[in-house]
């Protein structure tokens, strides 16, 4: 597929705005009122497709589970144009706190977000060689989860994973039958005197 039936199928067979072309600094905005945020992403590459407030759009795959948080999505997705043709996929979600069921929670919502990206890029034609999941914060604070111990375990046998581990990205995988590992970013975020949070995260 070339960029001409790719811009096809993004203006004239999805929903207007629903993915936009980005350059390499990207704004990213939460708007709810629980915990306004903007964050400001600086990318290596200038030709990048944004899907902002990707939970807020029409994306359900109804052959989906309604469990295992199976609809739910995250905040951002972009994918980043590499050198090589392939795409960087970024999957950001935005948080004020952030604590064991939040985690829990959040860990969902990337899973369901990967496998989205997937059928967004094949149906765009997109290869994706490499995949990171942000999670912007103000707090964060894991306690031992002693009421939700099936939480942080994968199979009987297997051994827990500690929630700091995962979420310094040293031990972040998600659950696809197996444990398949991914590169995990937490971004600290900054309360101005408006209330709203702001940070930045720039590519290496």
């Amino acid at each position: 597929m070339g960029e001409d039936e790719r811009k096809f199928i993004m203006r004239q067979l999805m929903e207007p705005g629903f993915i936009e072309n980005a350059e390499s600094t990207v704004v990213l905005t939460e708007e709810e009122e629980s915990g306004k945020s903007e964050l400001r992403v600086k990318l290596c590459s200038k030709e990048n497709l944004c899907i902002a407030n990707l939970d807020k759009k029409k994306t359900e795959l109804h052959f989906f589970l309604p469990a295992n948080a199976m609809y739910k999505r995250v905040d951002h997705m972009i994918f980043e144009r590499k050198r090589d043709g392939s795409v960087k996929l970024h999957l950001i979600e935005m948080k004020s706190s952030v604590g064991e069921r939040k985690w829990v929670e959040v860990k969902g919502k990337f899973r369901a977000s990967y496998l989205l990206a997937l059928a967004l890029a094949g149906m765009l034609a997109l290869s994706v060689s490499e995949t990171v999941m942000y999670t912007t914060f103000e707090k964060v604070e894991f306690r031992p989860l002693e009421t939700m111990p099936s939480a942080r375990r994968l199979k009987s046998g297997e051994p827990l994973f500690r929630m700091e581990e995962e979420w310094s990205g040293m031990r972040f995988g998600l659950n696809f039958g197996t444990r398949i590992p991914f590169l995990h970013i937490p971004i600290q975020m900054e309360r101005g005197a408006d209330g709203r949070l702001t940070g930045a995260y720039i590519e290496k």
